[in-house]
């Protein structure tokens, strides 16, 4: 599972992480990105943590690169993201200039290499 992060210039955007397939497939999803930190930015656009974000524009998503060109073709404005909370589906407007990913891509962090040691 990797984490996306969405940030403005003043670090208030949002934080979203891919979900199990188990999960998915209990919520009726193939693929959704689960909200984990809200910034002032995904609260003004109505967000809760929770919320499984599957699609943008009317377009269900199937992976993180989807996602990510989605987002980077919308050139400005707003920008409709297709939400799942609790068994209800939602679509959220979002100003574009508010969550815009630096160069059109998402953050996405590399992986931790470091292995955690018990003794």
């Amino acid at each position: 599972m990797r984490l996306v992060t969405l940030e403005t210039h003043e670090r208030s955007g949002l934080s979203l992480r891919e979900l199990p397939e188990a999960t998915l497939k209990s919520i009726g999803l193939g693929y959704g990105l689960a909200v984990i930190r809200l910034g002032k930015a995904g609260e003004l656009a109505g967000l809760k943590i929770g919320d499984v974000v599957y699609g943008v524009n009317q377009t269900k998503i199937n992976n993180l690169q989807e996602f990510s060109k989605a987002l980077g073709q919308v050139a400005e404005g707003r920008v409709s993201l297709l939400v799942r909370r609790g068994r209800t589906d939602l679509q959220v407007p979002v100003e574009l200039g508010a969550l815009r990913p630096e160069g059109g891509m998402l953050k996405i962090p590399r992986p931790a290499t470091d292995t955690l040691l018990r003794t």
